[in-house]
């Protein structure tokens, strides 16, 4: 098997993924190729009360009749099993599903307003879905009988505590990587990673995320996550602004530079983590003593024309077979424990299937609403120092 991370998807069509602080955007959003961002209104008959899963099962829908039309999913591009869009068009004669790509967060909310390729289904995170519900642009999802696969510490979230319009399809955090033959003392924290910085001067990398890393500074340094405190954040750009003349690179991938030793060591994301590793033997990953803070991502359907028809897709995608396909394919950590479908690999992986004690010290990205200016002027300052 061989994972593919998920800004690989996200490059394919960049140039290479390794920017050096010469040539680093100042722009921290992701982007992609988009897919088929042509808007199709085809509209939809009454839903089915039950439809055929790729492996035969049964997948509870709504009401009496037949599914139909295409549905728009705003998505990273090409996040979802390799043949997941035409296993659900075979599960369901005569709906398809026409990806559109994502760009930002503030493109999905922008769309979800708007209607822009008239969105059906969403994949968000714990910061864009209190911007969707603000909107009030979320259908219920209703019964999703997949969802019962999905284990429990990924539900009862801050942002959708009863479960009503989230439902958590992957996950991922911040961590350390490093070259275990490159690098004397390993980083066993984030303080030791932050220290060792100029020890290895021209050799470290950080992501170009401005949540990912400023969250796990204000967690090393004791602050809470998405603190708005200006001495928190005076604290945060200190620590960042030291680190700077150190660094070889702010990337939005970092494991290929460790995995081929640009650099020896790197804040990084776990699917990125888990390629680097999967590529190299010496590379290793670490989960700092401090705790981590990371993403949970989801789908959520917008209520319009085809709310049945995107819910019953939820539902087919969370199938343990269709999703074991899906993450078998993205290589990302996994919110079905217990799915059998799920390589191996990627089980025997703690960067994939993270111990308890790692998921129990988790915490997740916070909507910072009015107060995102201040982390803005924070961030601005390290890429201009």
């Amino acid at each position: 098997m061989q994972p593919i991370s998920r800004r690989s998807f996200l490059t394919m069509a960049a140039a290479g993924p390794l920017f050096v602080l010469a040539a680093c955007s100042s722009d921290s959003s992701s982007t992609a190729t988009p897919a088929d961002s042509s808007p199709d209104s085809s509209p939809d008959s009454s839903p089915d009360s039950s439809a055929a899963t790729s492996d035969g099962t049964t997948a509870a829908v709504a009401a009496t009749g037949k599914l139909t039309g295409t549905l728009n999913f705003l998505n990273f591009t090409g996040w979802a099993g390799p043949t997941t869009y035409a296993d659900f068009a075979t599960a369901f004669p005569g709906a398809k599903v026409n990806e559109i790509a994502y760009a930002s967060a503030d493109d999905t909310v922008s769309k979800a307003k708007g209607r822009a390729g008239d969105i059906d289904l969403v994949l968000v995170d714990g910061t864009t879905f209190p911007r969707l519900t603000a909107l009030g642009v979320l259908a219920k999802l209703g019964d999703i009988p997949n969802m019962a696969s999905v284990a429990t510490q990924y539900k009862g979230n801050s942002w959708d505590p009863d479960n009503a319009s989230f439902a958590p399809t992957d996950h991922g955090r911040t961590g350390i990587i490093y070259r275990k033959d490159l690098v004397k003392t390993p980083p066993t924290s984030w303080a030791t990673f932050f220290a060792m910085i100029p020890d290895y001067s021209g050799k470290v990398a950080v992501l170009d995320y401005q949540a990912s890393v400023m969250d796990n500074i204000l967690q090393m340094l004791g602050k809470p996550v998405g603190s708005t405190n200006q001495a928190d954040l005076d604290a945060v750009l200190k620590v960042l602004t030291t680190a700077k003349p150190h660094l070889l690179a702010i990337s939005t991938e970092v494991g290929k530079a460790v995995a081929a030793g640009d650099a020896v060591m790197a804040m990084c994301d776990a699917y990125d983590a888990q390629l680097a590793l999967t590529t190299n033997p010496d590379v290793v990953w670490v989960d700092p003593s401090e705790g981590q803070v990371g993403y949970l991502e989801g789908l959520a359907v917008l209520d319009g024309p085809r709310a049945e028809l995107a819910k019953a897709f939820v539902n087919f995608f969370l199938e343990p077979k269709n999703y074991a396909a899906f993450i078998n394919k993205v290589a990302s950590p996994y919110v079905e424990p217990d799915n059998p479908g799920i390589d191996a690999v990627l089980k025997n992986s703690p960067v994939i299937n993270p111990p308890a004690p790692v998921v129990a010290k988790l915490k997740y990205h916070t909507f910072l609403g009015a107060d995102q200016p201040k982390w803005d002027t924070v961030w601005d300052a390290f890429k201009a120092a």
